[in-house]
């Protein structure tokens, strides 16, 4: 059977990068929401929901940001796997759903 060197390398998942960085931009924006004062013809709703949408694109942009530097840093952190190619296919059978 053929043996082949495969490269592995263990890379961030970005999309939890980003979405973790909107959740965090919505807390602040929260935060700043209760900490400024709030004008009472607008109303406090109104007002954090201004500020979580951009507290959500900046966090989103921030967290991506990030996710794609630690992804840069891991680049140097490859691993050589010897895998061995077969001819069959363990497939699992289900049952059909009646």
């Amino acid at each position: 059977m053929p043996k082949t060197d495969v490269t592995i390398r263990r890379a961030p998942r970005i999309w939890s990068f980003m979405m973790t960085g909107a959740f965090v931009g919505i807390i602040i924006a929260a935060l700043i929401t209760v900490a400024t004062p709030v004008d009472p013809a607008v109303g406090v709703m109104p007002t954090f929901g201004f500020f979580a949408l951009f507290g959500f694109a900046i966090g989103l942009i921030l967290g991506g940001l990030v996710g794609v530097f630690l992804d840069r840093m891991t680049k140097s952190s490859r691993g050589v796997a010897e895998i061995t190619e077969t001819k069959e296919r363990a497939t699992k059978l289900r049952k059909p759903k009646s």
